[in-house]
């Protein structure tokens, strides 16, 4: 692929990235796309095929930096203590993004989530956490990490914050990360909770 193409193409992602974001797969046209990207529709088919071949590439895309992102996150934490990610506009595009992904039944977003369900699960065990059913603590902690991607805009607007901005993003994570590491509930109530789920999986069993 020539430079020329390459270029083409990556506007391409990043037109349809945005306007995906802001009306929904369904709402965008391959010509609103083409007007947002500077391009005809005819090239847009022939990088991608359709639009069902473009939301998946960019799905791709985003999922991927998404987790670059992180990974660089972890490793400048472990190095610096003091270390607070930045939540840039393009990273918080990103996050908007795969939120509106989930809601609108991407096949590759729903991957994803399975995967990240599949990961946590992996990181659970191999650190040998005591917990009594890895699997489902995976989805619930990814449902809930994807969940503020959904709900950002309405998070940030009950904080009073501006929607889309750094300080709003990082008084979500801050929130989330105090909830994980003080439990709203005891062990006790928990074990109550497991108690109750386990006389209604017998019930239905018999």
């Amino acid at each position: 692929m020539s430079t020329e193409d390459l270029t083409a193409r990556a506007r391409i992602r990043d037109a349809a990235i945005k306007l995906f974001t802001e009306r929904g797969m369904e709402k965008t046209s391959i010509l609103d796309i083409a007007g947002e990207a500077g391009v005809s529709g005819g090239l847009i088919r022939h990088h991608f095929g359709s639009k069902d071949g473009l939301r998946e590439a960019c799905d791709t895309y985003v999922f991927d930096e998404l987790v670059r992102f992180k990974e660089e996150a972890l490793e400048k934490g472990h190095a610096d203590p003091g270390f607070i990610p930045t939540f840039d506009a393009r990273q918080l595009l990103f996050r908007r993004y795969m939120g509106r992904a989930m809601i609108d039944g991407s096949e590759a977003a729903a991957a994803q989530f399975v995967d990240i369900v599949d990961g946590t699960e992996r990181y659970f065990t191999e650190a040998g956490l005591d917990m009594p059913d890895p699997r489902a603590v995976g989805a619930a902690l990814a449902a809930m990490t994807g969940g503020l991607m959904i709900l950002q805009d309405h998070v940030a607007r009950a904080l009073g914050e501006e929607p889309g901005t750094h300080e709003a993003m990082l008084r979500m994570m801050t929130a989330a990360g105090y909830i994980f590491t003080h439990p709203l509930a005891g062990s006790e109530l928990l074990d109550k909770a497991r108690e109750v789920l386990a006389r209604g999986s017998a019930k239905r069993k018999e």
